[in-house]
């Protein structure tokens, strides 16, 4: 199985994450490239119980310090 690509490897200053009142946890990348070349960012979505949920709760957390 090949290695998948961790959240670790995007740049901080291009990944948001931010929380919304119903607890939906929502991760926007913005895309990299010029400004003619850009592709519309990635946003993705985590609602409690997802697999994903806990570990993005956890990098919202760690940044609210």
């Amino acid at each position: 199985m090949a290695d998948e690509p961790q959240s670790a490897d995007i740049p901080e200053e291009r990944l948001f994450i931010e929380q919304r009142p119903d607890g939906t946890i929502v991760v926007r990348v913005q895309s990299d490239g010029s400004h003619g070349e850009r592709l519309p960012d990635a946003k993705f979505s985590f609602r409690c119980g997802d697999p994903q949920y806990a570990y993005w709760l956890g990098r919202l957390q760690s940044r609210r310090g």
